[in-house]
């Protein structure tokens, strides 16, 4: 009996000292909930962060919101919509802008500020963690690993 217990315990430490698995907020797409999108596809989403689209398909004028380099979320959101990373995105917004042609999306620092600038501006589109997604937003797309 006191050699099972001996296993027994030693399967619960090895069970707890196990790292905790990383959790991630899933990132969902999310717009303005009176521009009149209820969904977009990926190439869409695409299309309005990389400036190649400038409205939606409603022809309200989309307006994208960033966030800054140092935000964990914004290297998330373009690996998993482009799987680029963040050097590769900004090489692109910057032969754009030297190029003349278009402009990167505005950047705000937080998700709090992402969501009022989507509820602010009637085309605004951003990305943020699906838990601060609320009323005022319509999740548009998810974006999945």
């Amino acid at each position: 009996m006191p050699f099972r217990r001996l296993i027994l315990l030693c399967s619960l430490f090895l069970l707890l000292a196990q790292p905790a698995a990383e959790v991630r907020a899933e990132l969902v797409v999310v717009v303005n909930a009176r521009c009149g999108v209820a969904a977009m596809t990926r190439n869409e989403v695409i299309n309005i962060f990389f400036g190649r689209n400038h409205q939606y398909f409603n022809r309200v004028e989309a307006q994208p919101v960033d966030l800054p380099d140092a935000h964990p979320d914004r290297k998330r959101f373009y690996s998993m919509l482009v799987g680029k990373d963040l050097s590769e995105v900004n090489a692109y917004w910057s032969r754009q802008v030297f190029s003349g042609r278009m402009q990167p999306p505005v950047k705000v620092n937080s998700a709090d500020e992402v969501l009022k600038w989507v509820v602010s501006h009637p085309g605004g589109i951003g990305f943020v963690d699906l838990a601060k997604a609320d009323a005022r937003v319509r999740v548009v797309y998810e974006l999945t690993p």
